[in-house]
């Protein structure tokens, strides 16, 4: 069973997804979530932002399984699900996911140099 994506809001006409597309999509999920410092434990599901995001990376994923060759016209899809799914991530962040940051609790900034 997906974390993240579902079937009834990953759908294309040109498209059949399966739940392993659903699956390699959670793992991408993850992957942003951890670019940014989030830690795909903590945070509190169902999220829209996240839900979205695996709906596309699991289009993408059925675009490049049905293509037939490099000039497949679902090739041009998936990258177009791909720069969704680009945008898309680029929105999350803490306060995106309703996480707030207590001060003191997050990244601080260190600056090193000699005295």
């Amino acid at each position: 069973m997906a974390k993240y994506g579902d079937l009834s809001g990953a759908v294309d006409p040109a498209l059949v997804v399966t739940e392993e597309n659903l699956l390699a999509a959670d793992v991408d999920v993850d992957a942003a979530l951890w670019e940014r410092g989030i830690n795909p434990e903590s945070v509190s599901l169902p999220q829209a932002l996240l839900t979205n995001l695996a709906n596309k990376y699991a289009l993408k994923a059925a675009a490049i399984e049905g293509a037939i060759g490099e000039n497949s016209p679902l090739i041009a899809k998936a990258k177009e699900f791909e720069r969704d799914a680009v945008r898309l991530a680029r929105a999350i962040s803490r306060e995106s996911l309703g996480m707030t940051v207590e001060p003191g609790s997050g990244f601080g900034v260190v600056t090193l140099g000699r005295a």
